[in-house]
């Protein structure tokens, strides 16, 4: 379909023809209305068919005089490209809002190094430092693509480097601070709450929420089908009590098939954020994420015995060196085990110790 409807982060709609020229180059634009926007699909058809598709991309401003912002890219970068190429490119699609809100009025063009460095400066206030290299690998990829596409001719950003990222020691939520946070949240915004409280109770990623619909949750049997996975392979995880009670506290909408869903926008939550930011400057727990949720359920499930493999399979990490990181998480936990495994050994040698010597009297 040529003629397509786009919403943004706002829940602001507006129509666009998205078409390609028969030499493979697209057209793309966005239009005051849908009438307009099949005027104009109508027309390029038409000079597709009489051969005089050439002239009129000219006369439309076609790609060979295009000039894009940053912003107007990222569309067709997604569009074109991730949505192609990507088993997330949702991960593609929220990294490009923050870029757009940052430099999205900078053209292609006339990207900077410069502009780069703003844009680190900017995002590096607001998140860690591996967070701001995630969204520069993407900003660095959508320029490639621009160099694909002729639009620019060499690459602003290469041998660009990232910020350092020093590794440091994961804090970890107590169960009291983690339902204080759900408890804070949920004033905030029943939803995001809720939504809190699962992140909380299954080690689901942020965006692995927001994706999930009802149709992959089981409130019989107490388990949930993760299906846009960072990996992309299904990944069910069971629900806890505390869970399958949050998901009972979200309004449902027939009409709306995802289980976190904003009364604004009439669609799933894209930025949670803001009720979030507000929960946890309540329960005075400011340094937390979303990832921090995460970690709180990996170390609680260690910290009760159960062992990594299954903890792996549970958060979906690609490799049980992932999931290795959270065996140092409760040392006196470890203790704990080593020294009962001790003690039954100890047990268990002088029981046979004692059914040799009884037998050597005999």
């Amino acid at each position: 379909m040529s003629v397509k409807r786009w919403q943004d982060d706002r829940g602001k709609k507006a129509w666009y023809v998205s078409k390609v020229w028969p030499d493979g180059r697209r057209f793309r634009r966005k239009m005051p209305s849908k009438r307009e926007a099949a005027k104009i699909n109508t027309k390029i058809e038409a000079s597709i068919i009489d051969g005089s598709w050439s002239d009129l991309r000219v006369t439309l401003g076609g790609p060979d005089r295009w000039d894009p912002t940053i912003e107007e890219f990222s569309e067709v970068y997604l569009e074109e490209y991730c949505r192609a190429r990507n088993r997330r490119p949702e991960f593609k699609r929220d990294a490009l809002r923050v870029i757009n809100r940052i430099v999205g009025q900078i053209r292609v063009s006339s990207f900077t190094r410069s502009d780069a460095y703003t844009f680190m400066g900017i995002r590096g206030r607001e998140v860690q430092p591996a967070t701001v290299n995630r969204g520069m690998a993407v900003l660095k990829n959508m320029l490639s693509y621009a160099v694909e596409k002729g639009l620019i001719k060499t690459h602003p950003l290469t041998k660009f480097r990232a910020l350092p990222e020093k590794p440091k020691s994961l804090k970890l939520m107590t169960l009291e601070e983690e339902r204080r946070l759900v408890g804070c949240v949920r004033v905030e915004d029943l939803v995001i709450g809720s939504y809190v409280a699962i992140l909380g109770e299954t080690g689901m990623r942020k965006t692995e929420g927001l994706n999930l619909k009802w149709s992959n949750v089981d409130l019989v049997n107490r388990i949930v089908s993760l299906e846009l996975t960072k990996s992309g392979k299904v990944r069910n995880v069971p629900l806890s009590r505390f869970a399958t009670e949050a998901f009972l506290s979200v309004p449902r909408a027939s009409w709306c098939p995802w289980v976190f869903y904003s009364s604004w926008t009439r669609t799933r939550w894209i930025d949670p954020r803001g009720p979030f930011e507000k929960g946890k400057k309540k329960a005075k727990l400011s340094w937390v994420g979303f990832h921090d949720l995460r970690h709180f359920r990996a170390s609680q499930w260690v910290m009760k015995g159960m062992d990594l493999r299954t903890v792996q399979e549970l958060l979906g990490h690609s490799s049980l060196a992932m999931t290795q990181r959270y065996a140092h998480l409760a040392p006196a936990h470890a203790t704990d085990h080593v020294d009962r495994i001790a003690a039954l050994e100890e047990a268990n040698l002088q029981k046979v110790t004692r059914t040799w010597t009884e037998s050597g009297r005999r």
